[in-house]
């Protein structure tokens, strides 16, 4: 396992970690600062173009990186397009990970 996805895993654990479209779209819209938006490489092209758009209204910080399955392995769901990380310190090494 790679270095980023274990950042994840310990992300998750803390609780800095939110899973799923919805949640995530709220979470930019409330409060873009000290967040790293997540889309896994495999989302569909219209999750893709959204979570961007959203992303890019409010400047916030995102990165396209990793594989559905991969995620919801690591976080303990089925499929993981989205999610955001909301830790301070987790994100500037995550960025470094890619």
């Amino acid at each position: 396992m790679n270095k980023f996805y274990g950042m994840l895993g310990i992300a998750r654990k803390a609780g800095k970690v939110i899973l799923g479209y919805d949640t995530t779209v709220s979470l930019i819209k409330s409060s873009s600062k000290n967040i790293l938006v997540v889309i896994a490489s495999d989302a569909s092209e219209k999750t893709k173009k959204n979570i961007v758009f959203e992303c890019e209204r409010v400047n916030c910080e995102f990165l396209e990186y990793g594989e559905k399955v991969v995620y919801g392995k690591i976080l303990n769901k089925k499929e993981v397009s989205v999610l955001a990380v909301t830790d301070k310190n987790i994100i500037p090494y995550l960025k470094n990970n890619t």
